[in-house]
């Protein structure tokens, strides 16, 4: 009951909280809800898979920038687009599972860190296709011709597909896919010892993770109407490493309060300058020692804080239990 009585507090503030402030407050709310859908895509490579990748922003880019080229150069309609960026994120993350299957660690973070260069690299020299420098320009989402002027409609929209996505992730760890990305990450030999096919079920975490993150960057275009190659560059991946760290890994919370953090943060900062990155990594490093869990896990720290010590059990024949007894 008192689950019940969360989830639809949850749902009541999501569906209000547009209607409390204006079109800056709407504009964030819709930011906090696309890079809620790359906590959930990082969530299934980090968290489930036990992969670290640290090239998610070219994913990001190319679901953006597919969409958009997509939409205003070859007529896609708004929703077919956002898709087809998010088959062309998830096309290229085969594309980098498939080598990475012979690095781990840090060799992988080094692996996507060269493909997010290169990808960067190639959206700001194929200014034909691109617009290089100059960027390009996104029509407004628009839904059988009427288009949706406003980010509080917006909003709505980009929340659904959060939502689907997210009832997805929680599911996939009930599925034999989940549960073999699972069993790898807690024990590669024993995985592999089992049956389990370990090329196989990381190509299929690249490709989810590529695709949703795809999906985000598509929706995140339409969003700001305008795209820049200076918006998917090394910090952005770095970013939401941050995001789903100061969260709280592999958990739905974690994923919200990651986005609003990364979403609100720089709002907050806007002052402080190229001195931002500083106070991000203060913010990690404190998140780190003090809450490993993340902002998610704050709500049981602190109860357990105010929780009465538990007795410790005495042994049975010692000469306390024989005085008890």
């Amino acid at each position: 009951m008192y689950r019940l009585l969360q989830t639809l507090a949850a749902v009541v503030a999501i569906i209000a909280l547009p209607w409390l402030g204006g079109s800056y407050v709407d504009f964030i709310l819709c930011t906090i809800a696309a890079y809620f859908i790359v906590a959930l895509a990082l969530n299934i490579l980090v968290a489930q898979a036990g992969q670290v990748s640290i090239g998610h922003a070219a994913f990001w880019a190319l679901g953006a920038y597919g969409s958009a080229i997509l939409v205003t150069k070859v007529g896609f309609p708004f929703l077919l687009g956002v898709i087809a960026g998010g088959v062309i994120a998830g096309l290229f993350g085969l594309l980098v599972a498939i080598p990475a299957l012979r690095v781990q660690g840090h060799y992988l973070a080094i692996a996507t860190l060269a493909f997010a260069l290169v990808i960067e690299q190639v959206l700001h020299e194929w200014e034909g296709l691109t617009g290089g420098r100059t960027g390009m320009f996104v029509p407004r989402p628009s839904f059988f011709g009427a288009e949706l002027l406003a980010d509080q409609y917006y909003y709505y929209v980009i929340v659904a597909v959060g939502a689907l996505f997210a009832w997805a992730a929680h599911n996939l760890k009930r599925f034999p896919s989940g549960r073999a990305l699972m069993a790898l990450r807690l024990s590669p030999t024993a995985a592999q010892c089992c049956g389990i096919s370990r090329s196989r079920s990381l190509i299929t975490a690249f490709v989810l993770s590529a695709f949703l993150t795809g999906i985000s960057g598509a929706l995140y275009a339409h969003l700001v109407g305008y795209l820049s190659v200076s918006t998917f560059t090394l910090t952005a991946s770095l970013s939401f490493l941050t995001m789903i760290v100061i969260g709280g890994l592999g958990r739905l919370s974690g994923a919200v309060l990651g986005a609003a953090f990364l979403a609100l943060a720089p709002e907050l900062m806007r002052d402080m300058g190229e001195a931002q990155m500083v106070v991000y990594g203060v913010i990690l490093v404190v998140v780190m020692l003090t809450l490993p869990g993340g902002l998610a896990s704050l709500p049981e720290r602190v109860a357990s804080l105010f929780a009465r010590p538990q007795p410790r059990p005495v042994p049975a024949g010692t000469p306390a239990a024989g005085k008890e007894a």
